[in-house]
């Protein structure tokens, strides 16, 4: 919600609301170390190509 209300970039929201060294950052650094970015990616494009193929049908 705070990220659709404000004009800033994703990556410094994530920074204005991180604490160093707090809970939000040991979380974040498991989720960049563990690459859930790539994953979370790679599940939207499958999840588009396998719409479209649904629609051709």
């Amino acid at each position: 919600a705070l990220l659709a209300r404000e004009p800033h970039a994703a990556k410094e929201l994530r920074a204005r609301v991180t604490s160093p060294n707090g809970t939000t950052a040991a979380g974040v650094a498991v989720l960049d170390r563990e690459r859930v970015r790539d994953a979370i990616v790679a599940a939207v494009l499958a999840a588009r190509k396998r719409s479209t193929e649904l629609g051709a049908s």
